[in-house]
């Protein structure tokens, strides 16, 4: 682990994580969970291959299939310096992977219901359904007649859901919403 120099004070040690899973709305959604409640640093993303380098990994969060299958013969150790390795489990949950993160008992986090597999990063209820009539073709101005508020409301309500999931534009949006199941 090393340690984050913030203004001028030694904050938490900062843990460098790498998150590998095949589903990228879990890893979008793990990284949300480890950057917004740990001190995790993701220097590593992906859904088909580890870090180049495991040396500089102090985490590596993986999916047990995909350990099975792809990374098992690369995580073993050779005495060198080797991750803590948290296996992902198809029926894990967030506080599971904050209890192994950070060693201690998590406060539940919550997460949109409509997620599948619980990894979403969390959206409110109107979050949720401005996303729905998005994603759906609606404009801003016809979702905010729809729902009964004002565009600029529906504005800061797509803003943040962009800013939960790391996308740019209107395809990428419709892409999460179909992952949420919310079309």
């Amino acid at each position: 682990m090393r340690d984050r120099i913030g203004k001028g004070r030694l904050d938490a040690p900062t843990m460098r994580t790498a998150i590998c899973h095949r589903h990228p709305l879990v890893l979008l959604g793990l990284k949300h969970l480890l950057t917004t409640h740990t001190s995790c640093d993701v220097v590593h993303l992906s859904d088909h291959e580890l870090p180049g380098s495991l040396e500089d990994i102090d985490i590596l969060i993986v999916e047990e299939e995909f350990l099975e299958r792809e990374a098992a013969p690369a995580v073993r150790t050779d005495g060198h310096h080797s991750p803590e390795i948290v296996p992902l489990g198809v029926d894990a949950q967030p506080e599971d992977v904050l209890r192994r993160v950070t060693g201690r008992r998590a406060v539940p986090v919550p997460h949109a219901p409509a997620a599948g597999h619980g990894w979403a990063a969390p959206l409110s209820q109107r979050e949720q359904e401005v996303l729905q009539f998005i994603a759906s073709g609606l404009t801003h101005d016809q979702v905010a007649r729809q729902v009964g508020i004002s565009r600029h409301t529906v504005d800061t309500y797509v803003k943040r859901v962009r800013t939960k999931f790391g996308v740019r534009n209107k395809a990428e949006l419709t892409r999460v919403a179909l992952g949420l199941k919310l079309v």
